[in-house]
């Protein structure tokens, strides 16, 4: 979702973000916070970059999908349905 580069997937996000290039008022929000900047500035690095989305992908694929009624679908996605 960067318009420098948005038929491939590379680094270019996190520059573009620090340049102000943002597409979303959610990009220029982590700009906004010391911490998420911080992280921001340190994916500049497209090495840096890879291997953290790497890394992200391993853990999200240990996730476990609750299936049938060990699982919910939530009306709101950010509260448990009561």
């Amino acid at each position: 979702m960067d318009p420098g580069s948005s038929g491939n997937f590379d680094g270019r996000y996190h520059p573009n973000l620090l340049q102000k290039k943002g597409l979303f008022q959610s990009d220029a929000a982590l700009l906004t916070q010391d911490q998420s900047k911080g992280i921001a500035e340190e994916l500049v690095n497209q090495n840096k970059f890879f291997t953290e989305f790497a890394q992200s992908m391993e853990r999200m694929g240990a996730i476990e999908v609750l299936a049938g009624s060990a699982g919910e679908i939530r009306i709101k996605c950010s509260v448990v349905n009561s």
